[in-house]
């Protein structure tokens, strides 16, 4: 699993991209939230993008969306409708933005148990919006990417037999009971869900309050020295077998 990185920011950065990944898998590929208009720099990955997966409805992960859905319907080279996996409706966020009758979309009733030639296994976490933790696993290794959350013993144990760990990396340590209560990640909680799943990989991602390097500063001292730590930016590529 090759997985490209779009957007690692969230809430509308300032020159920065809010959340969006593409992953490519042994059958196709698939992207992973809808926060970037740098997915849409090439009109034939937009053409070919047919399946998405949607951690919540937040505006930093599907501010895209719609715009996705139109777009494709202007490319001759698009072929049918783009599979969406989704905690929440999507035709009902299209009816709310005035787009009800847009065609070329179709959103799947459950999460499917294979996706691109991944098994896929999804869990919700505790973030106020709905939102789909996903576990993707290949013959090769097993990755979870959190979406939206902050710790809790249920998350740990959904991602234990986790490869690599792509986590979101939102707010400030002093903002704990905030970070608690909107279900976001502080340095300190951060390193209690990784050191606790044990993967031996962590990503860490969606910064928000603070800048990558300091979030990478402040959990490196506590981090298991065994678990390889990667700081997502936007165009950060992380290919295991490469």
């Amino acid at each position: 699993m090759k997985i490209t990185f779009y957007g690692t920011r969230g809430v509308f950065p300032a020159g920065a991209q809010m959340s969006c990944a593409q992953v490519d898998a042994p059958d196709g590929s698939f992207v992973i939230d809808l926060g970037s208009t740098t997915l849409f720099d090439d009109p034939a990955r937009i053409a070919r993008l047919d399946k998405v997966l949607l951690t919540h409805m937040h505006p930093d992960h599907i501010a895209m969306l719609a715009s996705l859905i139109v777009e494709r319907l202007n490319l001759p080279d698009a072929t049918g409708p783009c599979t969406f996996v989704c905690p929440e409706s999507i035709p009902e966020y299209m009816n709310i933005s005035g787009l009800s009758n847009v065609p070329g979309y179709t959103q799947l009733d459950t999460v499917p148990s294979e996706w691109c030639g991944l098994k896929l296994e999804a869990t919700t976490t505790n973030h106020p919006k709905k939102n789909f933790a996903y576990k993707m696993s290949d013959n090769d290794s097993t990755l979870v990417w959190t979406g939206d959350c902050s710790y809790s013993p249920e998350l740990v144990s959904f991602c234990r037999d986790a490869d690599v760990i792509i986590c979101e990396a939102s707010m400030k340590e002093e903002n704990l009971e905030k970070a608690l209560d909107w279900g976001h990640m502080t340095p300190s909680l951060f390193v209690r869900f990784i050191n606790e799943a044990k993967p031996a990989q962590a990503i860490a991602t969606h910064f928000t309050e603070l800048e990558p390097d300091l979030f990478e500063r402040a959990v490196r001292k506590h981090l298991d020295p065994a678990i390889e730590l990667h700081i997502a930016v936007d165009g950060y590529i992380f290919d295991p077998a490469g």
